[in-house]
């Protein structure tokens, strides 16, 4: 995994608790922007238009991910499984409900794509309205989850009790995000910047240094640290990206497995890794866990790194990120 740096700083164009830095008289780069995963998601490439087709082919391969994982299309292979039973046999879906079952063990259920009518809940679906559930619906809720109730049998996805249903929007982004990064650099791209709204990966340098992503401040205006970020994937979970606010008390989109509620320790968690999929799976996680549970997680964890900012504006980083910055000076 390539080294980070975070240093402050003052930075402008933000965009979904991640910033991209670009300077004056760097070489211009070539921008598609899509509505993909409810998110408006941008790839950068430098150069002059023949890098165009590439860009456009790996926003299609974002874009296919999204109908194959989506659990609100009447056909697709989610929405079949939570509403019939049928069992699941894309490789790719099993791939990360494998990689979230892990999770999910590792972490005693601080993950679990199961969560499903917790979310409903609360009102926390497209179309849906917000609400503050009542004990007895939130009571209602757990009682229909649980990742231990699913298992992959003969290379097909199956579920122990007839209610269990599954939505992996906490891996799916930065799965995409990942795909389409193998195929810009298995398509002679050595250089790019995809932003799946937030979920950054940087794909090799910009005018010969490291891309610069800064991590917003989750409490106003600017932001806390500049990574530099070189092959490297960097996800955050924030309590400030979906929410909504209810008799003055703010609700978020992140809630914990065990209690239906969100958890309040921190404000956000932010994951580096040089694979994107892997960032994504563990940001949710960790940010539930809370800071001193997410950090001893971190330093067990291959290939992973993260800063997290306490609800009171506190940075704390893993082990290994701060004997990065140790290297670098600091």
């Amino acid at each position: 995994m390539q080294k980070i740096f975070v240093t402050l700083a003052v930075i402008l164009l933000i965009v979904a608790g991640l910033i991209v830095i670009k300077k004056i008289g760097e070489p211009p780069l070539q921008v598609r922007s899509r509505f993909i995963m409810d998110t408006i998601c941008t790839i950068k490439v430098p150069g002059g238009k023949e890098v165009i087709p590439a860009i456009d082919k790996a926003m299609d391969i974002m874009q296919d991910l999204e109908a194959k994982f989506t659990i609100h299309k009447e056909g697709a292979p989610l929405y079949e499984f939570n509403k019939t039973g049928k069992a699941v046999t894309d490789p790719e879906i099993l791939y990360l409900v494998r990689l979230a079952l892990d999770i999910s063990k590792k972490t005693n259920g601080a993950l679990d794509i199961t969560i499903v009518p917790v979310m409903r809940a609360w009102g926390f679906y497209k179309g849906m309205i917000n609400k503050v559930p009542t004990e007895a619906e939130i009571k209602e809720a757990l009682s229909k989850i649980g990742y231990k109730y699913l298992s992959i049998e003969n290379g097909k996805l199956v579920k122990k009790r007839p209610y269990i249903q599954v939505d992996l929007g906490s891996l799916a982004k930065g799965y995409a995000v990942q795909k389409a990064g193998d195929f810009l650099k298995a398509n002679g791209i050595k250089s790019a910047l995809i932003d799946g709204g937030g979920n950054i990966f940087a794909l090799g340098t910009y005018a010969g240094k490291p891309w610069k992503v800064a991590i917003k401040n989750p409490r106003g205006d600017g932001v806390i640290g500049v990574v530099d970020a070189t092959d490297m994937a960097l996800t955050t979970a924030g309590d400030y990206e979906r929410f909504f606010v209810k008799d003055g008390v703010k609700y978020f989109h992140i809630m914990d497995p065990k209690t239906g509620r969100n958890p309040h320790s921190i404000a956000c968690v932010t994951v580096m890794s040089a694979s994107s999929t892997l960032a994504d799976a563990w940001d949710t996680a960790l940010f539930v866990l809370g800071k001193d549970a997410a950090l001893k997680k971190a330093d067990e964890v291959k290939d992973i790194e993260i800063l997290v900012v306490t609800g009171d504006g506190q940075i704390y980083t893993s082990t290994k990120m701060t004997k990065d910055m140790a290297q670098k000076g600091k």
